[in-house]
């Protein structure tokens, strides 16, 4: 090979290193790519509000739930009878109340029609006293002057006689009307307690509406209860992982299943801090997964305020007091394109961010 050939060959490599050096450069400047970066989704921890023992577990992991859908149930064969029982002292309480208040009714209107009777009978007999005193006094007048004529000697002495009979006939009628007065006073009265009664019995049947209230509100919670005996997806998703079968004995807050929602996936990258300044929300992101050739877009939705290390269970000492810095890397929401597929919480992949 001549010397002008070779000298051709060097300048073609140099001039395509040059090249590949810029191209490389450019792509440094346009984009931010990472590798830490893992698909996320809501996961949603399934268990038992209360203590029982798992009667039905009809999951597996893998299955998909709809929302609703139930993923255990606890034998509450207990909780339904404690129902059953409560209903039926609420029904016989509800017949009491009526039966009670109709007596009250009932009462009521019986001590209403008294009173109007003793109260008529009190004014007639008033009346018919007003008249026998009326007629007492005319006796009294009566007799008083035929005695005086007796003495003048201008009546008999059966005419005085007839006087004075007449006289206690009047006082007799007297207190006749008298003790009709007292007796439809008493009559009142009787019709007065009876209205008084229809008072107690009223307030007899509010006290049984209260202990028929506060009995419902005891159904509420057994209802609340019963409903607890059957545990359900709260989610449309995937169920990961199952940690209780049937015939085990379950207690509140232990886990037993572990789902995560199908929709609404994103992704969580990792970029260091010295990148940040790069990357804005809304910027285009390409995502190229592990398990999968082909890539696909999403886009950077929200951008952490603080560093993963401060969220380390255990603290970073330096007892020693030597100190290494280590760029930090800050969390970055991304949402996932429509136009990805197959992508399963957890998974990981290379993104890439166009700088802004």
């Amino acid at each position: 090979m001549s010397r002008a050939a070779r000298r051709f060959g060097l300048a073609l490599a140099v001039l395509a290193a040059l090249g590949g050096a810029g191209l490389w450069t450019f792509d440094q400047l346009s984009f931010v790519t990472t590798t830490d970066a893992r698909v996320r989704a809501r996961m949603v921890t399934l268990s038992a509000e209360i203590p029982g023992r798992l009667v039905e577990a009809p999951l597996m992991a893998g299955d998909r739930v709809r929302r609703g859908a139930i993923v255990a149930r606890l034998d509450d064969r207990q909780a339904r009878a404690a129902l059953a029982e409560a209903t039926l002292k609420l029904k016989a309480l509800e017949i009491e109340i009526e039966k009670t208040r109709l007596e009250a009714e009932i009462t009521h209107d019986r001590g209403d029609q008294r009173m109007a009777g003793r109260r008529a009978g009190l004014d007639a007999a008033a009346a018919d006293l007003s008249a026998a005193e009326a007629e007492l006094r005319r006796a009294e007048r009566d007799q008083a002057r035929t005695r005086t004529l007796h003495a003048s000697g201008l009546v008999a002495d059966a005419a005085l006689d007839r006087a004075v009979a007449a006289l206690e006939v009047a006082r007799q009628a007297v207190l006749r009307a008298e003790a009709r007065v007292v007796d439809a006073r008493a009559g009142v009265g009787e019709a007065t307690a009876d209205m008084r009664a229809a008072a107690v019995e009223t307030r007899t049947a509010d006290a049984l509406a209260l202990q028929a209230h506060a009995l419902r509100q005891k159904i509420a919670h057994l209802k609340l209860d019963l409903d607890r005996h059957t545990i359900t997806s709260p989610i449309d998703g995937v169920i990961d992982e199952v940690f209780a079968e049937a015939g085990e004995h379950v207690a509140p807050g232990v886990r037993l299943a572990l789902a995560h929602a199908s929709h609404g996936l994103w992704m969580e990258a990792h970029i260091k801090e010295t990148d940040l300044p790069r990357i804005k929300a809304g910027a285009e992101v390409e995502m190229r997964f592990d398990a999968a050739y082909a890539s696909c877009r999403g886009t950077v939705e929200r951008i952490g305020e603080a560093a993963t290390s401060e969220f380390a269970l255990i603290a970073n000492a330096n007892p020693a007091g030597v100190f290494t810095k280590i760029t930090q890397r800050v969390p970055v929401r991304i949402g996932i394109g429509p136009e990805c597929v197959g992508v399963r919480p957890g998974a990981m992949a290379t993104l890439r961010v166009r700088a802004g």
